[in-house]
């Protein structure tokens, strides 16, 4: 043997003890409850950090686990290649996502099946991970394949009607996630556990970074140990979780909109008709005066909060009010204000909307953000003048709008 052959043999063996050196780094692991293993890092993705014990098995364990100084611990660890992946995953996604259209579109519906991918089932652990395009959903019992395609249809196609509406929201995870997360329950009381609205179907935990399902409202259930497709999920189940799942499409708007449209917004796309992976928007003046019946309306005639009122309502208020009759009042107002501005104010096109929209896209400031709601919404017109466009724009659709006051100002909202 050479001595330049020696040398290079050296070097591999060199770097390759270190490498297997830098895996195999073994250290005291605290998890949150203060039990201690020893063990060597191994990787961390989606949440869930893989350690390798000295008797050569391999475990995941989710992140919260640990204690805080592990927790640290790992982030410093793949900081740097957390934030590749996910500049990476961006840039896949950029040119993936579908284009917002120019005009609303009349039906939304998905080219390609909803097909989930299984990623983990520990049955021990009661931890099951499936993922789609776009979401990923955590759950603690195992699920048959045709149930989590099914109701992956519905996060798929909500996902995809948002990306298409000319409001142009550009839906996009949390941020530090790559995929939208739903957590999925077993048991109701578990999601009610969890943090959910009460008697709620869904419920979107921007805190969380997830949405929150009961099992129930997709239509499934539990077979034994394993969930299985037992039927459609009613209606109110439906517009519920499209609600929610809109919510979630719009996390990076929710801290810089105002209450009456962060819930409007969410409420128009659940009051269109979904069947199976498919949106359809057209009469929804008639899917209006439907939705209209459950938040109060009588006939024909809804009484609605007046919008100078409506417009400066804080999301303390709107949590106060909630379970009351007021609170109806203020979905509903709610609704219609934004189906106002989508298909009936101006040239009913929505371009005041979206002009708002691009105009605040840059800037989570308050007072911004209702200056350029009074510069493209109001546009000048007085409290009354808003009030009788209101009322013109939907009569000529066969509504009769009235208004109320609560004394709601700016300063009292708060």
């Amino acid at each position: 043997m050479n001595a330049n052959r020696a040398v290079c043999i050296s070097l591999i063996l060199f770097v390759t003890c270190r490498a297997a050196l830098a895996v195999d780094e073994f250290r005291a692991w605290t998890s949150a409850d203060g039990r201690k293993v020893e063990a060597a890092f191994v990787s961390f993705e989606n949440g869930q950090v893989r350690i390798k014990l000295k008797n050569g098995s391999v475990s995941s364990v989710p992140l919260e686990r640990f204690s805080t100084a592990d927790q640290e611990f790992v982030k410093q660890k793949t900081a740097p290649a957390a934030k590749a992946n996910s500049t990476e995953k961006k840039a896949a996604n950029a040119g993936d996502s579908p284009a917002a259209e120019k005009s609303w579109p009349r039906t939304v519906s998905l080219d390609e099946p909803a097909d989930p991918q299984v990623v983990k089932e520990d049955a021990a652990a009661k931890e099951f991970l499936y993922r789609t395009k776009h979401y990923e959903f955590q759950c603690d019992s195992k699920i048959g394949a045709n149930a989590v395609k099914e109701f992956a249809r519905i996060f798929e196609a909500t996902y995809l009607a948002n990306c298409k509406f000319p409001l142009d929201l550009k839906p996009s995870p949390e941020p530090g996630r790559e995929y939208f997360l739903a957590r999925l329950f077993t048991q109701k009381q578990d999601y009610f556990d969890a943090g959910a609205i009460p008697e709620s179907s869904g419920t979107y935990m921007s805190a969380m970074k997830s949405l929150i399902v009961p099992l129930e409202s997709l239509g499934v259930k539990l077979a034994g140990t394993r969930v299985i497709l037992e039927g459609s999920s009613n209606d109110r189940d439906n517009n519920t979780l499209v609600h929610e799942i809109t919510h979630q499409m719009m996390n990076h708007w929710l801290g810089k909109l105002p209450q009456w449209y962060i819930e409007g917004s969410a409420e128009y796309v659940a009051m269109a008709k979904y069947e199976r992976g498919k949106f359809n928007f057209t009469r929804m003046d008639d899917r209006l005066r439907d939705y209209l019946q459950g938040r109060g309306a009588k006939g024909k005639s809804f009484t609605m909060l007046k919008p100078a009122e409506l417009m400066v309502i804080s999301p303390e208020q709107w949590d106060a009010d909630m379970g009351s009759k007021a609170s109806q009042q203020n979905y509903g107002s709610s609704a219609v204000l934004a189906y106002f501005f989508y298909h009936i104010d101006e040239k009913g096109d929505g371009a005041n909307m979206i002009a708002w929209l691009r105009d605040i896209e840059g800037t989570d400031d308050e007072a911004a953000v209702l200056a350029s709601a009074e510069k493209h919404l109001v546009r000048g017109r007085t409290a009354d003048e808003l009030e009788k466009a209101v009322k013109t724009g939907f009569r000529k659709q066969g509504f009769d709008i009235d208004f109320a006051s609560r004394g709601i100002t700016k300063s009292s909202a708060k």
